[in-house]
């Protein structure tokens, strides 16, 4: 109960925020949150890979750069609509993750981090290289879509709050995932594979599942951000943003589908703060940061606040006779 009142508190303040924007601040943070709504997609869709089975990918990046250049290409040069690249992009990310998944599975722990992110490389390698998709100059250009006629996502508030539709229905489906039977056994698949297997689960085809499900995830959220930024960079296959994705997810907490969303926020937000201030440093200052809540809290900003609210609760209770 309380969980869902938080919930809908947490929902009424994002769905308020564009009303203040250029009265109480700048627009800037509706362009902000609107760049942390989409990572918060894409590394919700990790945390059911990494924190709910247990296997950590680092190649995220390729889902997130095909899903951007297959959505940036269909807007420039087939349709200005949203749905058809939308569709496109959810079937091309279900068939490479389901072909790369095929492959990595097969391997576990560092070799299944390592494969996911040769893998990765050789999507970054060839973004750099074909001309149709503007080589290493990347694809610009790319058009804001119609989602509805008469209404398109060329304002910010209109992107805003369709990013915002998009997470929320992304989280409540990674929920249900997580809840469900299907889900117990992915957790199982984490915490003992071999025990999983043994009372008669196909552990592999889960694991595959759920690849291609986060797959999913990550293509949406590069079709989110080509359309977005009307841009697209053979950066988005960069190892550096598989990494970003990772440390998203650890500093809000793997497993809990909140925490990740929090960590994009909080990388997001931190990174954009020390840039400002400092111009080269900044990355060591986020790096400095991220190591000591590995080593002080492994379990993310998500334990952190399990252990305040403990202590509150306790305090109550011995102030009660």
């Amino acid at each position: 109960m309380k969980g869902r009142l938080t919930f809908f508190i947490v929902l009424a303040v994002l769905t308020a925020f564009p009303l203040g924007a250029n009265i109480l601040y700048s627009s800037f943070y509706v362009s902000l949150l609107t760049r942390i709504f989409i990572y918060a997609l894409i590394v919700v869709g990790f945390d059911l890979l990494a924190g709910y089975t247990g296997m950590i990918s680092y190649g995220h990046a390729l889902f997130f750069g095909t899903g951007a250049y297959l959505t940036g290409m269909i807007l420039k040069h087939w349709t200005p609509w949203f749905w058809p690249p939308l569709l496109l992009t959810v079937l091309a990310s279900a068939v490479v993750a389901y072909i790369i998944g095929y492959l990595s599975i097969r391997t576990r722990e560092i070799y299944f981090v390592f494969l996911t992110f040769a893998f990765s490389q050789f999507f970054f390698v060839t973004a750099n290289t074909l001309e149709f998709v503007g080589a290493s100059n990347g694809l610009s250009g790319v058009p804001k879509p119609i989602i509805f006629p008469g209404l398109n996502l060329s304002g910010e508030n209109s992107f805003y709050y369709f990013t915002l539709v998009c997470l929320i229905a992304g989280y409540l489906l990674a929920r249900l995932i997580t809840r469900s039977a299907f889900g117990r056994v992915m957790v199982g698949v984490r915490e003992n594979e071999e025990r999983t297997k043994f009372l008669g689960y196909d552990t592999r085809k889960t694991i595959l599942r759920v690849f291609v499900v986060s797959g999913i995830y990550g293509g949406l959220a590069g079709a989110l951000l080509a359309a977005f930024n009307s841009f697209v960079s053979p950066n988005l296959y960069h190892p550096a943003i598989s990494g970003e994705i990772i440390m998203m997810a650890l500093l809000g907490g793997m497993g809990t589908l909140i925490g990740p969303m929090i960590g994009s926020g909080l990388v997001i937000i931190l990174g954009d703060i020390l840039s400002s201030w400092l111009a080269e440093s900044w990355m060591m200052i986020l790096g400095a940061i991220f190591a000591a809540v590995i080593l002080f809290s492994p379990g993310g900003v998500m334990a952190i606040g399990r252990r305040i609210g403990e202590r509150l609760r306790k305090g109550r209770d011995h102030g009660h006779p």
